[in-house]
């Protein structure tokens, strides 16, 4: 096992104090982008492509390059694997360890990680056994903090704190704010005025490198935020998938803007795969649904949900495995005959691009 190296104040070697010593204490969005692309290493910049290595895209303008496929922090939090009493479970420590592991291998470098603590403390303590913090980009969703109040500030120094001790880490290399429209119930809007103050103090502390924000949010919402608060952020992050196709039409606003672009639930949580044969007539149909995410040439990267090894060879496979010819058309008849009970607020504007 890899010896972590201890964070505490006095030892001069800290992840963060390393980051704070190539960026400059006063650094924010745009210092930052200028230190890490002048000072990436060749592979990073051009990292290796082709049959059994994942593909990278550079992030925006942040100088980082990353896997256009991306553990998304689903993947240790939600109980998708089968156990011995027929019922389900979330994978172990060791399993855990076995897929991210087999993920760095392939050249998978994107973290994700939203609000249950597991999504935070377990690819934690696997890149801590790994010893490879240093090979990858994490990124931490600060979910329902805003509320258009002073105390938005507080909230989110908060969770920043909190989930950077869960991580095992000093710093993020992205921290993206995130609502439902339930969050900000006076306008039915984001409000992130008070949340951006925050996180120009956290970037100068040396704690976030980048900053974005994605939620479960309408198209509408989307566009408003772009166009409101765009240009202070870095990274903007939306469904989309074969059935949600709305963000075709969002994602070039954001690109406009100087963001770069995530793109979340390429299942539409399991929905798309519910009752399929993916171990007969229809295996490799994840696989298939995140290589047309892919074609779209102006995201940066897609993050999905693993839950066993299997899964893991799958669906990052799809950075090399594009669709066959006429194979589009059938997955757009697949889905248009899927009911998505489980994400409402995905039927609700999302459908169409």
């Amino acid at each position: 096992m890899a010896k972590h190296v201890p964070t505490g104040p006095d030892n001069g070697r800290s992840t963060r104090r390393r980051f704070l010593e190539r960026v400059g204490h006063g650094a924010v969005a745009g210092g930052v982008v200028g230190s890490f692309a002048s000072t990436a290493s060749a592979d990073q910049q051009q990292p290796k492509s082709g049959r059994g290595q994942v593909a990278h895209r550079p992030l925006g303008k942040t100088g980082l390059q990353i896997s256009e496929i991306g553990f998304g922090g689903h993947s240790w939090s939600y109980k998708r694997v089968p156990d011995e009493q027929g019922n389900w479970r979330v994978p172990s420590m060791d399993e855990a360890t076995e897929m991210i592991a087999a993920g760095l291998g392939m050249g998978v470098n994107f973290f994700d990680s939203c609000t249950p603590h597991l999504e935070h403390t377990v690819p934690g303590e696997v890149i801590k056994r790994l010893n490879k913090r240093d090979k990858i980009v994490v990124s931490a969703r600060c979910c329902h903090k805003m509320k258009g109040l002073e105390t938005d500030k507080e909230e989110v120094y908060k969770f920043v704190d909190e989930r950077l001790k869960m991580w095992q880490t000093d710093y993020f290399d992205l921290l993206m704010l995130s609502n439902t429209e339930n969050d900000t119930r006076q306008s039915g809007l984001w409000e992130m005025s008070h949340s951006i103050e925050a996180l120009e103090k956290v970037k100068q502390a040396g704690k976030v490198r980048f900053v974005g924000f994605g939620s479960h949010f309408t198209p509408t919402g989307f566009v408003y935020a772009i166009k409101k608060y765009g240009a202070h952020f870095d990274v903007c992050s939306m469904p989309y998938n074969i059935r949600h196709r709305a963000a075709e039409k969002i994602i070039p606003l954001a690109k406009q803007a100087g963001m770069g672009m995530v793109t979340i639930k390429p299942f539409a949580r399991g929905s798309l795969l519910k009752d399929r044969d993916l171990e007969g007539a229809e295996k490799g149909l994840p696989r298939e649904m995140i290589s047309f995410v892919l074609e779209n040439k102006l995201l940066d990267a897609c993050i999905c949900g693993v839950h066993t090894p299997a899964h893991v060879q799958e669906n990052f496979s799809a950075s090399w495995t594009k669709l066959e010819p006429g194979r589009r058309g059938e997955l757009e008849t697949l889905a248009a005959n899927v009911t998505c009970r489980d994400s409402c607020w995905l039927e609700e504007g999302w459908l169409h691009a």
